[in-house]
């Protein structure tokens, strides 16, 4: 891989990270919490947790509007960590490389809408 291929799957592995850390966060503080596993977790872990949110969204006593937030974080999460690993599984595509660094940003705002809201309730 070139640096510009190692940089992109650095960035990417990260936010990966950044963004599951938004969903523990949010999930701990949902009306019907939601455990994540935290610390040195692998994919192994994670990506069965967060299919687990996706199945739970709906069950949360919040607006319709929070749930898909909820819903819309972790199915976007699954898919770059989808694309992620085609990345890593076949030739580097920097086309694959940008959808998948879009697709988190969107998950990354709707997990943050989601924290903001869950912020004003608990003031």
């Amino acid at each position: 891989m070139s640096d510009h291929e190692d940089q992109m799957m650095e960035a990417a592995a990260h936010r990966l990270t950044t963004i599951y850390g938004g969903l523990v966060a949010c999930c701990a503080q949902l009306p019907l919490p939601i455990s994540l596993p935290t610390g040195l977790v692998s994919n192994l872990e994670m990506v069965p947790a967060v299919r687990r949110i996706e199945q739970l969204a709906e069950e949360q006593p919040m607006p319709e509007i929070q749930q898909s937030a909820l819903y819309t974080g972790a199915v976007l999460w699954l898919a770059a960590v989808d694309l992620y690993r085609l990345l890593i599984e076949e030739d580097y595509v920097e086309a694959r490389a940008a959808g998948l660094m879009g697709v988190l940003m969107v998950a990354r705002d709707a997990i943050n809408d989601l924290g903001t809201w869950l912020l004003e309730q608990s003031s």
